[in-house]
């Protein structure tokens, strides 16, 4: 942010909040400070980010109010019912919070159901005065600021998308020519792994500007459709480039240039649309129709062949790699072409065709509705509530039900953005009585007209969003509690023992939160990641154990998929300190090879199924030995999920005669028989060789370090 824009935005927020005041003070509203807290919060870095958390604030300002009456309504007579009651709803809103787009419609839906029990606790009569109250108000100030947004300087997301886009595609294409690299001269670069986690963050941060693009570019809105299936081509893509990467290893010994002559025109165009793509991606930026022929010869498929006399040296096993590498290729190939495609659409090189305006895709990658996992954590704020509530029972502290209602807002903020709560308390503090204290005791009380305390308020938001610009938490910290403890109306009161007792409520249901987090062992990073892995290795298990391809497919998309794609996530929040033995490369090299299972068993099961629809004699003939392997496999699984050494199986294993020497057997003369075997041997054994790789990873962590229980 250049220092001109940082001077608009803080020149926007402070005009926003001293109009809303105005407006306050003009109508006699006795809660401005839920509407300016509205402003504070929903002043982000374009209008479309802003406009969308000011509709989900509003809508779950909506949804929480509603709930908070019904919960009034059916258990205001009884304290237990109450706690109970609330629990309930803050683990059904914690579970959705974790997954859906609009965090912030659940944890207002769950907050003020709270705030509207907090407030009118013993004066029931005035929870509909305060629920519909505060809605107005925090609706008025969503409109107020996107009025003043979208009228001076507005900021769309047309040029962050374009910036994120831009980085995205470089990192495509340099992430594609390592795994080129790769195949020629077989070693794995080191910083693939890396630039592969840069990538699945650069995709979700652009996702998040996608969706504020969608309500402030109108060239974006007009085109959702074909955005939405930008966003389902990525995912294909990245996906089938990890398969073909992990279809590379298995071919480490052969002669690809020879064995597959049109292998390298192959690379080349894959490269040549790359850079396409991201030549297409600056033209986007345009809304012109335009023509050009420049793109011909890449949107045709191609179609590798095997070289027949070089073929035929090859073992059954090496020619089952080398389809299966072909396959994956052609996968690659065809994910990327179907990139491409939608790319012209957005460049208007090419007319919206119905296939991507009325057959959206569906996504493959939707989290399943269902996970054990979600569930365990959306009861940590019912416990923090809970907890405050039996405390403010029994003790009676000051701020009385404050406290519940603080404990149980902090416990949804952390299922929703894990944070340091202490450090955020301290920040909250400092700002209380640092900044917002002197300007609440000393100088307010010295104003004596409107226009002077509008001026202060005016100042006062202008210096801290313009600090905002240097770090968000020079600009939310003083703001928000300024707006919450100054409580500007036309009723105001100065009282130093208010900030004192709101510093205190603070400070008890942070720490009630804090208490409860160290407490709920399940909580922990590293139970959280041992329950993943075994949740994992489990579901791992069952696949390789059943031969029924919806339930497997059921399994996979609720316990493979999830938790593959979580654990890059778990293994950054890992305390390493704590656990010396399992230093940050051993987890690492865990998670990589985990992922690597996920990859090699979804190419299993798509090219067994292919297999058993196209040649379902020769399934049929080679099913006892396929179910001799698929026992194996599944025997080790079961083992490694229990956490148990499988040594001696890997013994026994290699000890046996290999998949391939057992195929060797096998007579097979059907051309599209023999090449559906290939296809399932190639998988079967790249499958066993990642699970040996998984296997020596497995013994190098030290599992009872994450399984010990710790204060």
């Amino acid at each position: 942010m250049t220092q001109k824009v940082q001077l608009q935005e803080a020149f926007k927020l402070a005009l926003s909040l001293m109009l809303f005041y105005w407006l306050a003070l003009t109508m006699d509203w006795d809660l401005p400070k839920f509407g300016a807290l509205a402003i504070v919060v929903t002043s982000l870095s374009s209008s479309g980010a802003s406009f969308n958390k000011g509709v989900m604030r509003v809508v779950g300002t909506g949804i929480g109010a509603l709930a908070g009456f019904v919960l009034l309504s059916w258990f205001s007579q009884s304290p237990l019912g109450m706690m109970l009651a609330v629990a309930v709803y803050l683990v059904f809103v914690g579970y959705f919070l974790q997954t859906a787009r609009q965090g912030d419609t659940w944890f207002n839906a769950g907050f003020l159901a709270v705030a509207v029990w907090s407030s009118s606790y013993m004066k029931v009569d005035t929870a509909f005065h305060f629920a519909t109250s505060r809605f107005l108000e925090t609706a008025a100030g969503v409109l107020l600021f996107t009025l003043v947004s979208a009228l001076l300087w507005p900021r769309t997301s047309k040029v962050a998308l374009q910036q994120q886009g831009q980085t995205l595609w470089e990192d495509m294409q340099k992430l594609y020519s390592l795994y080129r690299r790769q195949l020629i001269d077989g070693t794995v670069q080191a910083e693939a792994a890396g630039l592969r986690s840069k990538l699945v963050g650069d995709y979700q941060q652009m996702l998040a500007t996608l969706e504020a693009a969608y309500s402030d570019t109108p060239q974006v809105r007009a085109k959702k459709h074909s955005w939405e299936v930008l966003r389902i081509n990525l995912r294909a893509f990245g996906n089938a480039h990890e398969l073909w990467r992990e279809s590379i290893s298995d071919c480490h010994k052969l002669d690809l240039h020879e064995l597959l002559p049109g292998l390298e025109a192959t690379l080349g165009v894959l490269d040549k649309r790359l850079k396409r793509g991201n030549e297409l991606w600056k033209l986007q930026s345009s809304s012109a129709d335009r023509q050009d022929n420049e793109d011909p010869s890449l949107l045709m498929e191609t179609v590798l062949k095997i070289d027949k006399q070089a073929g035929t040296k090859l073992s059954h096993f090496e020619r089952a790699a080398l389809m299966n590498f072909v396959e994956q290729l052609w996968i690659l190939d065809h994910t990327s072409y179907d990139l491409l495609r939608t790319l012209r659409i957005l460049a208007n090189l090419d007319p919206v065709t119905k296939r991507l305006e009325r057959e959206l895709p569906k996504d493959p990658y939707q989290p399943s509705a269902w996970h054990p996992e979600r569930l365990l954590k959306a009861t940590f704020p019912a416990l923090c509530w809970v907890v405050a509530y039996t405390f403010w029972i029994y003790v009676d502290p000051p701020g009385g039900p404050a406290v519940a209602m603080i404990a149980a807002a902090f416990g949804l903020m952390m299922l929703m953005t894990p944070t340091n709560l202490f450090g955020l308390l301290i920040v909250l503090l400092l700002s209380m009585f640092i900044t917002v204290a002197p300007v609440y005791m000393f100088i307010m009380p010295a104003l004596d007209s409107g226009f002077g305390l509008l001026s202060l308020i005016f100042i006062y938001a202008f210096v801290f969003a313009w600090l905002g610009g240097i770090s968000p938490v020079l600009k939310l910290g003083p703001l928000a509690m300024f707006v919450m403890m100054v409580d500007i109306n036309n009723d105001q009161i100065y009282s130093f023992i208010f900030l004192v007792t709101a510093g205190l409520v603070m400070l008890l249901g942070v720490s009630i939160v804090v208490i409860v987090h160290r407490l709920l062992s399940p909580m922990h990073p590293e139970k959280i990641m041992l329950r993943s892995v075994r949740r994992f290795l489990t579901g791992c298990a069952r696949i390789t154990g059943t031969r029924k391809r919806k339930v497997k497919r059921r399994i996979f998309e609720t316990t493979i998929l999830p938790i593959s794609a979580q654990l890059s996530g778990m293994e950054r929040n890992l305390d390493y300190s704590q656990f010396p033995d399992n230093p940050p490369g051993k987890v690492h090299g865990l998670v990589d090879n985990l992922q690597s299972i996920r990859f090699r068993l979804q190419n299993l099961d798509a090219t067994y199924g292919k297999a058993v629809s196209e040649s379902p004699e020769l399934m049929q003939t080679l099913a006892p030995l396929n179910e001799k392997w698929r026992q194996h496999v599944q025997n080790v699984f079961e083992q490694w999920a229990r956490l148990e050494k499988t040594d001696t199986l890997i013994e026994e294993w290699n000890a046996q005669a290999s998949l391939s020497q057992e195929l060797e057997q096998h007579d097979v003369t059907d051309d599209r028989a023999l090449q559906n075997l290939y296809a399932v041997v190639g998988s079967t054994q790249s499958l066993l060789e990642a699970m040996k790789e998984l296997g020596d990873s497995i013994k190098q962590i030290n599992w009872n370090q994450w399984a010990v229980a710790r204060f």
